[in-house]
């Protein structure tokens, strides 16, 4: 879960942001004019569904769907009931059961649609880090719940939020639904049906981290290790983050599927890997913030689309985690210096 409530503060902040320069479309994932489908990619076996990021609402992450032979393999699985919704809707047009739940990580917008999903097909494995959602339930997520509750009964939350924080609430109450069948503390190959997917692990969104590498199409799905407008930071350790963008890069990967944001193209991922660590290094400087928020808002722009949140949202990320994070010195407690 991250600091969705920073959405309010967020939008105190850019109210008094300048008009953002007007920007540039987001270049093609092949080369040439853009595809009229951008969720879906080549294969008819593998599909995305987009999460949401709208102001003053928590946001879905991207779910990606993989079709084999067996059933589907879901990997993340959104926060609200309409984005788990539409997992069901697609198994159900597929005629195919969901068979395989990947979580690239314990936040509340890639986990929370577990609930529904086993519920509508109980055989359903799941894998994900066990260690660290069961330390997140007793330390942030524990958190969280309090502060949601107190949210909530806050006549002044609008009523979009209080809506989205009810469900956190929901989920968080039910958190031992969330519990994997296995448990994947390092790397590790699976077969589902005719898929060999490697699991990678890693520690830089938070202490149990999962991405994909799926080798016969070169698919890499990085979870929020790769994120628009702006890298997530409330729980993470940057170090062991940049290590892990390097090792995703080290693979053969044609296109990527990030946890937020549109689908990338090695290159692309290259280029978010570079505004990252510029990011980083900036914050680690002297310079003013909002000069290193500027310098990310700049260079993510050409990765931007409709729903990534725009160039404004980009740099309102940026600078709240420069200042409140990055040179508060809240990164996570594990993170080796």
């Amino acid at each position: 879960m991250k600091a969705w409530g920073l959405f309010l503060s967020l939008i105190l902040f850019c109210a008094g942001c300048a008009t953002p320069p007007e920007q540039p479309a987001p270049p093609s994932r092949y080369g040439g004019p853009p595809l009229p489908s951008p969720e879906n990619l080549d294969r008819a076996d593998v599909e995305v569904i987009r999460g949401t990021f709208s102001a003053g609402r928590q946001p879905d992450g991207n779910t990606v769907v993989l079709a084999s032979a067996d059933g589907l393999i879901v990997f993340d699985t959104g926060r609200h009931a309409a984005h788990t919704q539409k997992i069901i809707d697609l198994a159900e047009a597929r005629g195919q059961p969901v068979v395989a739940i990947i979580n690239s990580h314990w936040h509340l917008d890639h986990v929370s649609g577990n609930i529904l999903l086993r519920q509508r097909w109980p055989g359903a494995v799941v894998y994900a880090n066990d260690d660290a959602l069961t330390d997140a339930l007793g330390s942030f997520l524990a958190r969280g719940l309090e502060a949601n509750r107190k949210t909530v009964a806050d006549p002044a939350t609008p009523a979009g939020l209080a809506e989205d924080l009810r469900g956190d609430i929901a989920t968080v109450e039910q958190g031992d639904k969330l519990h994997p069948d296995v448990s994947i503390a390092a790397n590790r190959t699976i077969d589902v049906g005719d898929y060999k997917l490697s699991l990678r692990v890693a520690k830089g969104v938070s202490a149990g981290d999962i991405w994909l590498d799926e080798d016969a199409t070169r698919l890499v799905a990085s979870g929020d290790l790769v994120t628009l407008p702006a890298p997530f930071l409330d729980t993470a350790c940057p170090k062991e983050w940049r290590a892990a963008l390097d090792r995703i890069l080290a693979t053969p990967l044609k296109r990527l599927i990030p946890g937020h944001g549109r689908e990338m193209t090695r290159v692309e991922v290259v280029l978010y890997r570079d505004a990252f660590n510029a990011l980083l290094d900036c914050a680690n400087g002297d310079a003013p913030a909002a000069a290193c928020a500027d310098a990310w808002a700049a260079a993510a722009a050409p990765l931007l689309d409709a729903q990534s949140g725009t160039q404004a949202d980009a740099e309102a990320y940026a600078r709240y985690y420069v200042e409140s994070v990055l040179r508060a010195g809240k990164t996570r407690a594990d993170c080796p210096a």
